[in-house]
């Protein structure tokens, strides 16, 4: 039994390190993967930005950046997200683009805190 279960994880040990390839994709199926991999890593990036750019408002502030957060998740819903009656589908490379953007700002409104305070006039975006 363990021999066959050793077996099994070498075989796929190649299939497994040829889908991390994200440099050279072989099929659309690679693709998405390694787009999915890349806006997950995006999407936690986000996640932690934001969560460090609160610790730094005071109550205003947070509730101005909360409301301008959730517009932001709600055009990005609209933008890359396609369904009808029988289907609903998600734009990855969309999201991606948008999340990046978004990473961008929350970054910027962290170096403004960090250089000369947080503009509460900038967080409302």
């Amino acid at each position: 039994m363990r021999t066959k279960y050793l077996f099994a994880v070498l075989c796929a040990l190649p299939v497994l390190a040829w889908a991390d390839n994200c440099d050279r994709t072989r099929n659309t199926f690679d693709d998405i993967y390694c787009t999915n991999k890349i806006y997950a890593n995006a999407d936690a990036e986000l996640n932690q930005n934001y969560q460090r750019l609160q610790k730094k408002l005071n109550a205003n502030q947070k509730n101005l950046l909360k409301r301008s957060q959730i517009r932001w998740i709600r055009q990005r819903d609209t933008q890359c997200d396609t369904s009808d009656e029988s289907s609903q589908s998600v734009n990855v490379d969309c999201r991606l683009r948008q999340t990046q953007e978004r990473n961008h700002w929350l970054r910027e409104r962290l170096r403004e805190c960090q250089a000369v305070g947080c503009k509460t006039s900038m967080l409302d975006h």
